[in-house]
């Protein structure tokens, strides 16, 4: 097949090699991280590159992937001219660990838990930014219960019910996800003296690039991928199952 991949750039290191060695030709395009800071930003980024791939003056791809979850509902409505294949995920953090079920094991009832990977803080380190900004990109914004209030209400009245249901503590966990094969830098060193210096316990955790290699090579199992027709659009479900679905 010839697919168009656009990515996240966290994701960086690991989709170039996966793109190398998948039996598909693979055109791939990256996303800037901190494009998350801003979601309805980051859709109509994604939005203009699946444009520019494949719409009427763009490649004849026999699919366009994405290396993205819901992400704060930023690809929520995209749509496609030809088949769109998306993971089942929540947000990256999913995607790091390999599917939902491993992220449903490693987080529990803490789903708005601090994380980081290589990825992630080499992106947030390039830029210059500080721990709390990285903080903000797996806040509590990304998780189902949220979105479902954003659904059903509008977003400052889910910022309301949050803060009113869950009054703010401080964490005093956090976990690094570690991809064997991938840590090519002393990200987990630096992250691990943020974390000392804040006084706040790091835990280590496996991950798995599983996941990002089936969507590259092509493997669509509807368990772990959503796929949406030409012409229709993904629509968010926010439970921890299916997640996504197709919408009109």
């Amino acid at each position: 097949m010839f697919l168009k991949f656009i990515c996240c750039d966290v994701f960086a290191r690991i989709a170039c090699e996966l793109v190398s060695k998948s039996p598909n030709i693979v055109d791939i395009e990256f996303v800037p991280m901190l494009a998350h800071m801003e979601p309805l930003k980051l859709k109509e980024m994604i939005r203009e590159k699946i444009e520019n791939s494949v719409g009427e003056s763009g490649r004849k791809y026999d699919a366009v992937i994405l290396g993205f979850g819901l992400c704060g509902n930023a690809t929520v409505g995209l749509s496609c001219p030809v088949p769109m294949i998306i993971p089942r995920a929540h947000d990256c953090c999913t995607i790091h660990l390999g599917g939902k079920e491993r992220f449903i094991e490693t987080f529990g009832d803490i789903l708005s838990a601090r994380w980081c990977s290589t990825g992630y803080f080499e992106r947030g380190r390039l830029l210059r930014i500080g721990f709390s900004d990285l903080e903000q990109l797996a806040n509590y914004k990304t998780s189902a219960e949220y979105m479902g209030y954003v659904e059903e209400y509008d977003e400052e009245t889910a910022n309301y019910l949050w803060e009113t249901l869950h009054p703010k503590m401080e964490t005093s966990e956090s976990v690094y996800i570690r991809i064997d094969g991938f840590e090519y830098s002393n990200s987990f060193e630096q992250y691990k003296a943020d974390m000392d210096a804040a006084e706040v316990t790091l835990k280590t955790v496996d991950g798995n690039i599983s996941l990002l290699k089936a969507l590259v090579d092509g493997e669509w199992d509807d368990g772990r991928f959503l796929t949406v027709p030409p012409g229709k659009r993904i629509a968010g479900i926010y439970d921890m199952d299916r997640v996504m679905g197709v919408g009109e």
